[in-house]
């Protein structure tokens, strides 16, 4: 069983504080514990003529499996005399014999695993099997590959077993188990085993068993697994276990008081002929995996991960107290297994070495009298043959050219005539679609046949042509004539080999900005717009900073920015990703997908995207709540039952009208209590006067007081609206009840049982009563009663107490028969429209207009004849539809709109009403008016997976900013692709590939009772204070930073450059015709960020110089490009301004909205790898200003030595040095633009010019005299410091918070 990310799995050395050990004596007096072992180190002469007892195991010899000292996570022994090894990184190694001489190894993983791990290796006949998390492989004994096998519902593989002599089961923690015939490389059968899976297999007689993760043993009939018995072992989770004859021995884990998991000391055993529990086996160490020793009867070798192992008796009262250590140094043993004849152990640990124990001097790992196969000894070629050999291969036969004739192929030319076949005729749609650009015709593949091939046209004899067996599409052979998603739900593909001119206006014709699908995780980019369309959720973020590094609402607030500022364009939500993939609870959740699912779309979106929303919006919650004090009643008053009518009830509530009552602030609760509190002590005081009790009342005020409490509030604008606070009482038999406040994040739809086979049918329900029934409905429970002494059933009731602004639903069509439940309803719906439309009431009805008026929903004429959708204002009377064109659309289950009424008994009133249902003129208590905002919806496409959409209504604050018009408009979010639709589109339900996954719902004007406004926390103290993480006592400085009397404002120059390093290389394929295909682009993280001043005393000297941490892998630090070293990146060796991404980017958005114009060479690709937006009036570019249309663009190499007559670049980049020259060019075509533009053309011709003839190569020049701006005098160059403290004293301020 794989232990990574196990609490067990820590490494530790030695046993356990308080644990009794006792070792064997005569293991210390002939092994002694040496200082550090080496690959192949022998443990000397360990066997001795008078030690003669089988169960006396003495240590053989250590291996080195992995020279990278990564954990050894498999290791079995082979029917030969081999023995096998699996790295965590997928290295399979084989060792023969008792010496472990090496004989062959291999790689299993390919290099796109997200965990290439080898979990379970299995000798057969045709060669060793490797299993890892997502594939199967088989090689030969000789390391050569056979087969490698992948599959859809091979996610989290685990383990497997050999059931005969072909064929194997594999299992791990996913719902099906896999029958596969290892000879052939086939899939025999699946089988369901539910949602624990399988962690680890053992067979005995007719039964297979399986443990899981859960604790549970379960017992399945080899040959149709059907599920027999379950043993439920351990409590908390199933480590290993084994079965012998009628015996099954188990070892696991079990949870503390303090939820921590610890190894159970007790094997519990279990007889399979009456499927009882018999008296547990006690052991002396912390078990994780034992095996029976076939050899000896009812003995069991116990192995614990710490180091040691015992033999102990299965049937034995008194157990032996002899444990045998496994000298590791330290390290967790992490794999084991016993050889068949049960002479020898293999230990696998966690820092790469294989430990081989063995029980005599000459032990054999298998009792059959097989060869070894080892590797075939190359043969000397032939170099003559006889002509009677019969064996010999042609193809060393060389061919015969006649000296004289001519070869049968070589027609005289008078027999031959050369016709030419006529091009086929370029296709209409491809000449129309048909771009140009840099004097080259672009046009997108039309798919509709094969590459670089044309189709003959054959006739018949007769002249007529032939018939096809098969009729060609109507629409195209590349095209699937029965596919039903349209174009605009279909997933989006970006071709990278033109990621700099993708073209991202051809999808988004709107000013509204997309997100892109390029890093993984990318799948909750329908989610991320929703949350940026919330609009006090957006204000709260743009104001929000913290100094946490991953902070989920910061990044958003990063994001939220960049879809403010672009227009039209697409958006890279990559530094959100990177801080959501570093949570751990993000992990756990099973948020964070693989590479596959990915790319293939076989993830379970309808459960992923509840949770993806219930885990941000609580962690959103959680970093941008504030704590503040309100004054409360004594705590020790009781809780009334009854219907919220207390104080904090009523800010809850918001009203309809405009009339100026909006909603209380929360933060105004505690001064509105303070107040209430105060006229009440002053009327019971005046009242106690009157009586003559003044003083007494005096005293009694002044008790009051003292009993006040002050209590903390958690206040946040992400609880008003997304929270639906509740309380639910939990009542047993006997009448005792509890209650308690709970706070509903996302409800989840329950839906009715489903109709037995003699009812009547299926019922209409709908969508109303589902929202009744998950907010209130009653469940039963077993819980502890404090009254009874025991565990009851308690029924438990929900009572909403107050709505947030924004209520949203979890669909659950997960379950095929909820899904079946929408099917059903909707065919109601459509019959009822159908009726309805045939009915003579509907005879005389006027026809509505199709053709949709160019103004859409934002045409004010009154007597306009085309259509406008459902929300059009033009002064009609509320609640009149106007022309609404719903006639192409079928009828959904979900409703426009939902009336929520709050009874005083706790129970709630739904109704559904349309959107456009006029507010009342008086207001309503407790009762509220919900429109649809957003649904997510699964798109089920059959040749590209699952994918992700959203359908949003766009409110009028996002249309004034974005598009100058004061309207709302529903808008179809497919990554970077825009649509504008119709508002019944959005709630248009075809459940065959369009599933709604989560409706939101928004309280009516719930705009008006927040507020809206953006406070901006960038300040200059950002770039004066910034603690790095590197020691700076280690640390050299390399820029001057900011002083306290320095200013920065608008218009300001600023050289930026940056430097980056590679987290993934390019995945590409070469086609047939020569060109490259990048199938994945290479991903790459900032490495280095510099700016330097551009005017001032300090010219041309840094004032940022960061380098950045990343927590990522890093694949190549690209030294050669970036000139960063593999140790600058790394906190306890760097000796550079070591900070991290955020930081940085911090800095670098206050330059922003200051309005300095940053000025550098590439600086599109770098704001891009920075995930930062710039308006194109703030950047000056270099290569742009010295590029002539349709030419190519010049290195900045090449302009600083023609322009500035500089080498640079000469070694390693420089990212202070590039950024330093960028403004010298910068300054230079200044200059020559003052002598007029006829002078800024011909440098630019000479430029190229000057190019062309040197082939773009800077020729080797001597380097010229230092410049002023470079001159040491006038320039900090951080030269005689050893380190920063040196200079701490010129640099007030910006380390004070170090």
């Amino acid at each position: 069983m794989n232990f990574q990310g196990s609490p067990l799995f820590g490494g530790g050395s030695g046993v356990h504080q308080g644990q009794d050990m006792m070792v064997d004596p005569n293991m210390l007096g002939s092994v002694g514990a040496p200082e550090g072992f080496h690959e192949g180190q022998n443990m000397g002469p360990v066997f001795t003529p008078n030690v003669v007892a089988e169960m006396d195991y003495r240590p053989v010899l250590v291996k080195q499996a992995s020279i990278n000292h990564l954990p050894v996570t498999a290791c079995s022994f082979d029917s030969q005399e081999l023995l096998w090894a699996g790295t965590q990184r997928g290295h399979v190694t084989s060792y023969y014999g008792m010496q472990c001489e090496k004989h062959s190894a291999f790689h299993v993983s390919s290099g796109t695993d997200t965990q290439p791990e080898v979990r379970q290796l299995l000798a057969v006949d045709g060669g060793v099997l490797s299993l890892t998390s997502t594939r199967l492989r088989l090689n030969l004994r000789r390391a050569q590959a056979v087969y490698a096998y992948t599959d859809s519902d091979m996610q989290q593989m685990q383990c497997m077993i050999q059931t005969s002599p072909d064929t194997i089961i594999m299992g791990g923690h996913q719902k099906k188990v896999i029958e596969f015939n290892a000879l052939k490389g086939q899939v025999v059968n699946k089988y369901e085993v539910g949602e624990a899976g399988c962690a680890v297999f053992r067979q005995s007689g007719k039964y297979l068993c399986a443990g899981d993760a859960t604790g549970k043993v379960t017992l399945y009939d080899a040959s149709t697994m059907r599920k027999e018995h379950v043993l439920d072992a351990h409590s908390s989770m199933l480590s290993d276990f084994d079965v012998q004859r009628n015996l099954l021995v188990t070892c696991g884990l079990s949870t503390r008081m303090d939820n921590q998991l610890v190894a159970d000391r007790l094997l519990m055993v279990y007889d399979m002929r009456v499927m009882r529990a018999m008296a547990p086996i006690q052991v002396d160490i912390d078990p994780t995996f034992l095996r029976f020793v076939p050899a000896l009867s009812h003995h069991l070798v116990v192995v614990s991960q710490m180091g040691s192992f015992q033999l102990t008796d299965s049937t034995s009262v008194s157990q032996s107290m002899m444990i045998y250590p496994v000298d590791t140094h330290g390290a967790g043993i992490t794999s084991f297994d016993l050889s068949k004849t049960c002479q020898a152990m293999a230990f696998g640990d966690s820092a790469g070495y294989c430990h081989l124990f063995a029980n005599n001097e000459h032990a054999v790992f298998s009792g059959l009298d097989l060869p070894t196969e080892f590797a075939d000894h190359p043969e000397p070629p032939h170099h003559e043959m006889h002509l009677m050999d019969e064996i010999v291969a042609f193809a060393t036969v060389p061919t015969f050219y006649p000296a004289n004739d001519s070869l049968l192929s070589e027609w005289p030319s008078s027999m031959m005539k050369k016709i030419c076949r006529k091009p086929r005729p370029i296709d209409p749609e491809i000449l129309r679609s048909m771009k140009v650009m840099h004097n080259v015709c672009c046009v997108p593949n039309p798919k509709k046949g094969r590459r670089n091939q044309a189709p003959y046209k054959i006739k018949e004899e007769n002249g007529a042509k032939r018939q096809l067996s098969v009729p060609e599409s109507p629409i195209g052979r590349g095209e699937d004539p029965f596919k039903t998603v349209p174009k605009e739900y279909q997933r989006m593909l970006m071709r990278y080999t033109k990621l700099d001119d993708f073209d991202f206006r051809h999808y988004n014709k709107t000013h509204f900005a997309g997100l892109t699908a390029e890093y993984n995780n990318s799948y909750c980019n329908a989610l991320l717009q929703i949350l940026y369309f919330v609009e006090p959720l957006r204000a709260a973020l743009l104001s929000h900073i913290c100094q946490r590094e991953f902070c989920l609402a910061c990044e958003l607030g990063f994001l939220f920015h960049m879809l403010d500022t672009k227009k039209g364009e697409a958006c890279q939500a990559k530094n959100f990703l990177r801080a959501f993939r570093t949570l751990t609870e993000a992990a756990a959740l099973g948020l964070l997908l693989t590479e596959a699912e990915e790319i293939n779309g076989s993830a379970n979106f309808l459960t992923l995207i509840p949770r993806w929303h219930r885990f941000v919006i609580q962690q959103v919650n959680s970093e941008t709540s504030q704590q503040v004090e309100v004054a409360s009643d004594s705590p020790t008053k009781e809780t009334d039952p009854s219907p919220p009518a207390q104080p904090e009830a009523a800010p809850e509530k918001k009203t309809e009208s405009g009339g100026g009552k909006g909603r209380k602030k929360k933060n105004k609760r505690g001064k509105k209590k303070e107040e209430t509190k105060e006229e009440s002590k002053t009327e019971t005081a005046d009242k106690e006067g009157e009586d003559g009790s003044g003083e007494d009342s005096l005293k009694s005020t002044q008790e009051e007081q003292q009993e006040e409490v002050q209590r903390m509030e958690e206040i946040s604008v992400v609880k008003d609206l997304f929270f639906v606070n509740s309380k639910s009482e939990l009542m047993c038999r006997c009448g005792m009840d509890n209650s308690k406040d709970e706070q509903i994040k996302i409800t989840v739809l329950g839906y009715p049982p489903n109709p037995s086979p003699g009812s009547e049918g299926v019922k209409k329900v709908t969508f109303a009563e589902l929202v009744h029934h998950s907010l209130t409905s009653d469940s039963t429970m077993q819980a502890y009663c404090n009254e009874c002494k025991k565990y009851q059933m308690h029924i438990k009731r929900r009572k909403v107490t107050s709505l947030p602004d924004l209520l949203v639903f979890d669909c659950n069509l997960s379950n095929e028969s909820n899904l079946n439940f929408w099917k059903d309803q909707l065919r109601i719906l459509k019959k009822e429209k159908k009726e309805t439309s045939a009915s003579p009431n509907n005879e005389n009805t006027p026809p509505k207009p199709k053709t949709l008026c160019r103004y859409g929903n934002a045409c004010r004429r009154a007597d306009c004849k085309y259509s406008h959708g459902s929300e059009r204002s033009t002064g009609a009377t509320p609640g009149d539809s106007g022309d609404s064109n719903t006639a192409q659309f079928d009828p959904s289950y979900i409703p426009l709109g939902l009336r929520i009424t709050m009874k005083d008994d706790g129970d709630l009133a739904v109704e559904e009403v349309s959107d456009e249902e006029s507010m009342p003129k008086e207001e309503v208590e407790r009762r509220e008016l919900y429109e649809v905002f957003a649904v997510v919806y699964v798109i089920e496409q059959q040749d590209a997976g699952r994918h992700l959409v959203s359908c949003i209504k766009v409110s009028e604050p996002y249309h004034q900013r974005k598009e100058r018009v004061t309207c709302t408009q529903w808008y179809l979010f497919n990554d970077f692709c825009l649509e504008p639709i119709e508002k019944p589109e959005n709630v248009s339900l075809d459940l065959t590939w369009k599933i709604p996954s989560v409706v939101y719902y928004t309280r009516r004007s719930f705009l008006t009772h927040h507020e809206s406004t953006v406070s901006n926390w960038c300040q200059m103290e950002t770039l004066y204070k910034d603690p790095a993480l590197a020691n700076p006592k280690r640390r050299k400085m390399t820029f001057l930073p900011m002083q306290p009397e320095e200013t920065l404002s608008k218009g300001d120059l600023v050289g930026l450059d940056a430097e980056f390093i590679s987290l993934k290389e390019e995945e590409a394929e070469l086609r047939s015709d020569g060109t490259k295909s990048t199938i994945k682009p290479s991903h790459v993280s900032p490495g280095r960020v510099t700016c330097i001043r551009g005017q001032g005393d300090h010219f041309g000297e840094p004032f940022i110089d960061d380098y950045i941490l990343t927590p990522e892998q890093v694949s190549d630090y690209l030294t050669e490009f970036s000139g960063i070293q593999p140790g600058e990146l790394d906190p306890s060796t760097s000796t550079k301004h070591l900070t991290t991404l955020k930081s940085t980017y911090q800095k670098l958005r206050c330059l922003l909205d200051i309005g300095v114009v940053f000025v550098g060479h590439g600086l599109k690709k770098d704001f891009k790898v920075i995930n930062v937006q710039v308006p194109k009036e703030q950047i000056v570019d270099t290569v742009q200003l010295f590029h002539m249309p349709n030419k190519r663009f010049i290195s900045l190499r090449f302009l600083a030595w023609f322009f500035l007559d500089k080498n640079i670049q000469s070694g390693q980049h420089d990212s202070a040095e590039d950024a330093r020259i960028a403004l010298l060019l910068y300054k230079r075509y200044r200059e020559l633009q003052a002598e007029g533009p006829d002078t800024v053309r011909a440098s630019i011709s000479e430029l190229y010019e000057t190019g062309r003839r040197h082939g773009w190569k800077v020729p080797d020049v001597t380097v010229s005299e230092t410049p002023a701006w470079a001159d040491t005098d006038n320039m900090w160059t951080g030269q005689g410091h050893d380190s920063e403290d040196d200079i701490l004293d010129q640099t007030p301020g910006f380390f004070e918070s170090q």
